[in-house]
């Protein structure tokens, strides 16, 4: 009797085991099928069979793919960006799709890539390796990708004149932050705001607006009535509130008569999407040094705001 039941024992333990054991492997294949063939590798072996065209050269088809990194300790940043943007500095891919196509103007000549980085500028999750996972707006992302006109607001960061009303878009190429400044003097944003230590108190400070986390605003900020978060169900960005916020102030700031706040005593200027849009750049670019952090090599004055 017992050594019946040893052997049916044993013959059960051989069942558990052999079917472990090829789920194990099932397991480990799917591992290295992934592994293999994320999308930043599709984007690399894309990227070498058109260079490999355009050079007419066979031997970049077989490139191995590689995550590309960027380490700089002094701005305290990683970026793996250039993993998918291979061609970012490569004349060649001017006129590419994106994520191959090169960087626009000749902005690279004086900020190269390996000094500066891509997200001190573009901000966004610079070790991540998956669309999904910094091209915004991306779910607990401390500072939302900034894409196009939007990258002007960083520029700041390291121009810290750009404030200064005597330097123009002569000076320096940033046409829609220089509208959005002019903006601020035409619609007289000072009136109720204090910007840069001059304005009202009716309404809140702006100053190092730009510098704030996602977390930060959201803490303070109701986004239920924000078209972009209930489109996207419950995700939008810092941005986006401050865009519909210009365009119509009291859909955004509507108040709440259950809880007695009242509405925004923001007034609607009937401003066109290209001036909302202009003054969210502009006022993203109000920044506080003190949390930017940049250092001090990386500071350009006036004097010298056209050559770097």
């Amino acid at each position: 009797m017992d050594l019946k039941w040893e052997r049916a024992a044993i013959a059960r333990r051989r069942k558990v085991f052999a079917i472990t054991s090829i789920v194990l492997i099932i397991l480990l294949a799917v591992i290295a099928v992934r592994k293999n063939t994320q999308e930043w590798m599709r984007y690399q072996k894309e990227y070498y069979k058109k260079l490999s065209d355009k050079l007419k050269d066979p031997q970049f088809e077989h490139k191995s793919p590689k995550v590309e990194q960027i380490w700089l300790p002094q701005l305290e940043t990683t970026d793996r960006c250039t993993t998918c943007h291979l061609g970012v500095n490569n004349p060649l891919f001017a006129d590419a799709e994106q994520p191959f196509k090169a960087h626009p103007g000749d902005l690279l000549k004086n900020h190269p890539v390996e000094k500066y980085g891509c997200t001190i500028c573009h901000q966004g999750d610079g070790q991540a390796v998956a669309v999904e996972a910094t091209h915004g707006p991306v779910p607990h992302l401390n500072r939302q990708l900034l894409s196009g006109d939007f990258v002007q607001s960083s520029c700041v960061k390291c121009h810290t004149d750009l404030h200064d009303t005597s330097v123009t878009e002569k000076d320096f190429p940033v046409p829609v932050f220089f509208e959005g400044r002019n903006l601020t003097f035409q619609f007289g944003c000072r009136v109720c705001h204090k910007i840069n230590g001059e304005g009202g108190a009716i309404g809140p400070e702006l100053t190092g607006l730009g510098s704030k986390t996602e977390l930060e605003f959201l803490l303070v900020h109701d986004f239920q009535h924000v078209k972009d978060f209930q489109r996207a169900k419950g995700i939008s960005t810092m941005a986006q509130w401050i865009y519909e916020h210009f365009l119509d102030p009291t859909a955004i700031v509507p108040g709440d008569p259950a809880l007695k706040i009242p509405p925004t005593l923001m007034p609607n200027f009937g401003m066109s999407t290209g001036q909302a849009k202009a003054l969210t750049i502009y006022v993203l670019g109000l920044r506080n040094p003190a949390v930017d952090a940049v250092p001090h090599e990386y500071i350009s004055q006036k004097r010298l705001v056209k050559g770097n």
